[in-house]
């Protein structure tokens, strides 16, 4: 494998090298590029990289090339409900400026918190789940999102640019990995750790997906519906 490392100073919109070889703030502090790699937060802070609030996942938009960063949310920086950021480069993936923007940001008039992972389809409409943790979940501040669920933001038509949630998560559960299969006719999602919160198995506070005991698993959304929120034909 080869290649450069960059990490991204948002203030300034610019790409930062991360070279032990030129830097001399890097090169004073590691004694080679591995170590760079190793402790990549570490170089990355030395330099001036912008920190951020739990990122998460990072997609690119398949039709206009921006990238879109989740950032699940800092509790400590008072960030409770996280936003999901886009970065344009202005001049391509080979240039080192870009520029920035908060693309949604979580919270009650959005009706979502905690963004996690990302997808888009064909359409280029995002879609991306949530990850309210268990203990937190419909109490204050995140009582307006109840359960985590699964939520999609059209790119087009009446409601482009809106939240919209298709699906909400079993107790205590998030879903994480949103995937489409090749012909975009099934999506594709993991359900993780439903009923966290249980005691034991003599108070448990879910029994998804089988009635017995609380189970991750691999579950499908596809059909008609799928399809309309796709093409925007359920307006």
């Amino acid at each position: 494998k080869s290649g450069k490392l960059y990490v991204a100073n948002l203030e300034r919109g610019e790409w930062i090298l991360l070279d032990q070889a030129s830097n001399p703030k890097l090169k004073d502090k590691f004694k080679s590029q591995l170590d760079i790699l190793t402790y990549t937060r570490e170089a990355a802070d030395l330099v001036g990289g912008s920190k951020l609030d739990r990122p998460e996942d990072i997609e690119i938009d398949p039709l206009t090339g921006e990238i879109y960063v989740s950032l699940t949310n800092n509790s400590k920086r008072l960030n409770f409900h996280g936003q999901i950021l886009k970065i344009k480069e202005v001049s391509g993936y080979i240039g080192e400026k870009f520029v920035s923007q908060v693309f949604l940001s979580g919270g009650e008039a959005d009706g979502f918190s905690c963004p996690d992972n990302l997808a888009f389809d064909y359409k280029g409409n995002l879609w991306f789940t949530s990850d309210i943790a268990g203990s937190k979940l419909n109490q204050y501040p995140y009582k307006h999102a109840g359960n985590n669920g699964l939520y999609m933001v059209p790119r087009s038509g009446k409601m482009a640019g809106s939240v919209i949630r298709v699906a909400s998560a079993p107790v205590e559960a998030e879903l994480t990995g949103p995937c489409f299969s090749r012909d975009y006719k099934t999506l594709f999602l993991s359900v993780q750790h439903p009923g966290e919160m249980s005691q034991d198995v003599a108070h448990l506070t879910s029994t998804w997906p089988d009635g017995s005991i609380p189970k991750s698993a691999v579950v499908t959304i596809g059909g008609e519906t799928l399809q309309k929120l796709i093409e925007g034909s359920w307006e």
